[in-house]
């Protein structure tokens, strides 16, 4: 059986606390980042991209995707997996609408590109 970590005492959650904040007075280590409020952060980014052109934003995008993912990716991120789910929606509803054309429609409910698409994409 592999042996627990023993979980550190008060004092010597202290001792680290006080030797980071030195460490970081001498200028060794980073001061501290803030945390990243995340609905801002949202907001304005989308804000920037509806301000950029379309056909530009296009073409950001894809160097964007390709900037984050490829085909040989050792080791995938979080934030790789929900590019790469971004993109599988993406040829999803392409498979989709390929369906609806082959079946002469061109119409579909918000409910069918749910349930045939975006769920089983989401839950991957």
């Amino acid at each position: 059986m592999a042996d627990r970590k023993k979980r550190m005492t008060r004092r010597e959650k202290d001792m680290r606390a006080q030797a980071k904040k030195e460490l970081q007075a001498e200028g060794v280590l980073p001061p501290d980042k803030p945390r990243l409020n995340r609905r801002k952060f949202a907001r304005e980014v989308w804000a920037e991209y509806e301000a950029m052109d379309p056909f530009r934003r296009e073409i950001f995008l894809l160097k964007a995707i390709g900037c984050m993912v490829g085909p040989d990716m050792p080791k995938v991120t979080p934030e790789e997996v929900g590019v790469l789910k971004m993109l599988k929606l993406a040829v999803e509803m392409d498979k989709f609408s390929q369906r609806l054309k082959a079946e002469g429609r061109d119409t579909y409910t918000l409910g069918e590109i749910s349930e045939k698409v975006i769920i089983p994409v989401l839950k991957l």
